[in-house]
């Protein structure tokens, strides 16, 4: 072979072994580039170079937070969400006022909660007609009383004794008339029996006034009049609760009990007496207390129940010297006050628009707290029908402790959020904003907070109509610095 041929024969090898040499190194490369996917080290959706000129199509799309950074956003799935009990909401612009808060507990109203029911007169508790707890309304029959007071015996039989004197006299008087038209008797005869009887008359008067006294009604005394019977039992009724909060007690004679066919009619049918003033109240009544048995015997006076009206209660808040001028200023202007109630675990209830009735006037020697009073208006949470009987449970109750809020400034053009939905580290404040099922941290400044809700500046970092999330934030700044490797502050997000 010449020295040509040989040459040419070298040259074809080397670049033989050229296009192998980068066959190979191209389809080693494209093999390390598909690799991760292979092995399932990287999928498809999640490339190792992110593809940016998709923006319209991405979830985050109008985002500005320059995609989901470990060390900035979080992804959740439902089970995580659902496990943190994490809620949302959107960010929306107002007034944020801020309160000081003091303490207050639920009381009575003094004159108005409770109403006394005593015995009208001295005798024996025959019947007993309601139970302790038990939802009555005005004019219910409570109690049926078996007379024994010897001086208001003696007084109803003086009385139907007048009253038998004065039916004699009248006789005589008609009798007398038509004789002394004939002339048979002189007219001096019958001026004194006119006499006589104006002086019985008299009499039966201050007798229905005695009666009145020892605790009869003018029904009652007129039923005496018309039968000429003595009255041996009357039924005390509930008060009746008229329009200036005055009561009116009645008793009847114990044939108004009997003339109803069943005490189920009774309660649910049952009129009671016409009041002296026409415009009363529709109110019920709570038995808190009953304080005898039957057949026991009870003086005139004697408490036999205690009826209460919780639909109305106050609020006995205690503010403390340095809160004085705002508790003052509050009452001067009507504003409007809240009570939080505390619940079971987390959960709380705030009570809003409520107004200072009164503030006291001592200031207490120990707790150096200045008492005020704050209206409270209260409904029925629970009711139990029992036979003719209704057994209800009011939502607040004397006792309850709760807080009160003084409002003290106002804010305007504010972002205001709950105070779980903002996290804190260092001097750094944070929410956390939804981005598809990712929640990005976005940090914010922080105008004015309390105890239960922040007032974020409205300067872009967020801005009405994005969803935030509302509770956890502490959680998911824990979870965060956990994704992002670094160090996690046990004491982040706490406001100390």
């Amino acid at each position: 072979m010449s020295s040509k041929s040989l040459r040419g024969a070298r040259i074809r090898a080397v670049i033989l072994t050229l296009v192998s040499v980068i066959a190979a190194l191209l389809i080693g490369v494209a093999l390390l580039t598909d690799l991760p996917t292979r092995w399932g080290w990287r999928t498809d959706a999640s490339p190792a170079v992110a593809d940016h000129s998709e923006v319209a199509d991405d979830d985050h799309a109008g985002h500005d937070h320059g995609g989901h950074s470990e060390t900035e956003s979080i992804e959740l799935s439902p089970q995580a969400r659902a496990n943190l009990r994490l809620q949302t909401d959107t960010v929306k612009v107002g007034s944020f006022t801020r309160y000081v808060e003091v303490p207050g507990v639920v009381t009575q109203w003094p004159g108005q909660t409770h109403v006394s029911v005593t015995s009208p007169l001295t005798g024996v508790i025959n019947a007993i007609n309601v139970s302790r707890g038990e939802l009555i309304k005005s004019g219910t029959p409570l109690f049926r009383l078996r007379l024994t007071h010897q001086d208001l015996v003696k007084t109803q039989e003086t009385f139907l004794a007048k009253l038998g004197e004065m039916d004699v006299e009248r006789r005589e008087i008609e009798r007398l008339s038509d004789v002394a038209r004939s002339g048979a008797v002189a007219g001096k005869t019958l001026i004194n029996r006119q006499y006589e009887r104006d002086k019985l008359d008299a009499g039966l008067r201050a007798e229905r006034q005695s009666l009145l006294l020892h605790g009869l009604t003018e029904e009652q005394i007129d039923r005496i009049e018309k039968t000429r019977t003595l009255i041996r039992e009357v039924i005390v009724y509930a008060p009746i609760l008229h329009d200036d909060q005055s009561l009116h007690h009645e008793s009847l004679h114990d044939e108004a009990w009997k003339d109803s066919p069943s005490r189920e009619t009774q309660l649910t049918a049952f009129q009671p007496p016409e009041s002296p003033h026409p415009q009363h109240l529709d109110t019920s009544f709570l038995v808190t207390e009953l304080e005898v048995r039957r057949g026991e015997s009870v003086s005139a006076g004697q408490q036999l129940a205690q009826l209460s009206d919780y639909s109305r209660l106050l609020i006995e808040g205690h503010a403390f010297q340095r809160d004085g001028d705002l508790l003052r200023q509050a009452a001067a202007t009507g504003a409007a006050l809240q009570a939080i109630f505390e619940g079971s675990g987390e959960a709380r209830e705030t009570v809003q628009d409520l107004k200072v009735v009164y503030i006291g006037n001592e200031v207490g020697r120990e707790s150096r707290s200045l008492p005020f009073y704050v209206g409270l208006d209260n409904e029925v949470e629970r009711s139990e029908v029992r036979g003719d009987k209704r057994y209800v449970s009011w939502r607040y109750k004397p006792g309850q402790r709760l807080t009160v809020r003084l409002p003290e400034t106002q804010l305007d053009n504010a972002i205001v959020v709950p105070k779980a939905a903002v996290a804190e580290e260092g001097p750094e404040r944070f929410l956390f904003v939804q981005n598809g099922d990712h929640f990005d941290q976005v940090p914010v400044h922080v105008l004015s907070r309390d105890s239960v809700n922040v007032a974020i500046a409205n300067d872009g970092q967020v801005w009405p109509g994005q969803t935030i999330a509302i509770s956890g934030a502490h959680q998911l700044q824990m979870a965060l610095k956990n994704q992002s490797g670094g160090a996690i502050d046990p004491h982040a997000g706490h406001n100390h």
